[in-house]
């Protein structure tokens, strides 16, 4: 049986806004489980939903067997970590992280060794009697995120807790955040609209547009299989091309596709540059050169083509390579790894490639 348990959420504003749209979805007992989408998707309306903080119209959510949305916010026993950090600045660290357990009338011992295991966990022991004015962003996040853990709640709730931050600092603290949740065994839901931030946290993904689920699946997953339009272009860069354009050239790399197919996709990093011995399924598409961009680690070329523009990353390019404007190109991809979409944006089988 899974831990948490949201049937149907649907949230209505208004009379006809839909920010939750018959949304349904299960968690583990110990898993990450990430929400990604862009502003408006009904990511944080369904966080909160579970927190308690806004009210289903239509609807349950059950968490570890319990009929969750009845219950008020306050005795729902759950953590929650804020995109504002939400610290006290006139407590100290250690007082920050205790206020909960002193809301909850813990006894005075239980507080001091609680206290202690979460700034252990948290990596704050040192800066224990520091207010929070004289720390960084990321320490003051760790502070939230030791509060939150130190209830010991039956589910961790974050919201965006790390958009606050420079891009480094991101990258650091995002793995602190996956390593504590795996070392203290809780069931963390995570709010975020960073692709990159979700795939190298979660356990899975549900990735959302409009107050609807596009797909729910682990990163590989939604990287490699994504079953909607909208999830194959939010998670990672798409070439998205409609049929018709070169109805002789689409004809060799779609084959027989269904007559559903009105999109066809093909990510850059499955494109390459050049001629010579290919594999006996490569494409080969000719093209002239719109754009040149490197970016040290990687370079990205875009190019007109009868089909569509097509846009090639080429990894660890050579600091020689430079293409011009108007510059001709030949561009390679393999057929096995073009993707097909029908109208509404739902993935079609294009058989064997």
């Amino acid at each position: 049986m899974a831990y948490l348990e949201v049937e149907n959420a649907t949230k209505v504003y208004g009379g006809a806004a839909r920010a939750l749209d018959g949304v349904s979805l299960s968690v583990g007992r110990d898993e990450f489980f990430t929400l990604l989408g862009p502003s408006g998707c009904g990511k944080t309306t369904l966080l909160r939903s579970i927190a308690g903080f806004i009210e289903l119209s239509d609807g349950n959510i059950k968490l570890d067997g319990r009929r969750l949305d009845t219950v008020p916010a306050h005795k729902r026993d759950i953590g929650m970590v804020f995109q504002d950090y939400a610290v006290f600045p006139h407590l100290t660290v250690s007082e920050n992280v205790a206020f909960g357990l002193k809301a909850r009338k813990v006894p005075a011992a239980d507080i001091q060794r609680r206290v202690a295991e979460a700034l252990a966990t948290a990596r704050l022991t040192d800066f224990r009697d520091r207010l929070p004015a004289a720390m960084s962003g990321g320490q003051q996040q760790r502070i939230g995120l030791a509060r939150a853990m130190v209830i010991r709640p039956k589910l961790l709730l974050m919201d965006e807790p790390l958009s606050n931050l420079d891009a480094k600092l991101r990258v650091d603290l995002r793995d602190e955040i996956r390593d504590i949740q795996k070392k203290i065994g809780i069931a963390a839901i995570y709010v975020t609209h960073d692709q990159e931030e979700a795939l190298a946290i979660s356990d899975r993904i549900c990735v959302m547009s409009t107050g609807r689920i596009q797909q729910i699946g682990t990163p590989q997953d939604i990287y490699s299989s994504p079953q909607t339009l909208f999830a194959a272009s939010f998670v990672g860069t798409m070439n998205v091309l409609q049929r018709g354009t070169d109805p002789a050239l689409e004809a060799s790399i779609l084959q027989d596709a269904p007559a559903s197919l009105s999109q066809w996709a093909i990510r850059p990093e499955h494109i390459r540059l050049g001629e010579g011995d290919l594999p006996a399924d490569t494409i080969r598409v000719p093209g002239t050169v719109e754009k040149y961009t490197y970016l040290g680690r990687e370079a990205h070329i875009a190019a007109k083509t009868s089909v569509g523009k097509l846009v090639v990353q080429v990894a660890d390019p050579e600091p020689s390579l430079t293409m011009e404007q108007g510059h001709p190109v030949t561009l390679a991809f393999r057929r096995g790894h073009v993707m097909g979409f029908d109208q509404q944006g739902a993935r079609v089988s294009l058989g064997a490639r």
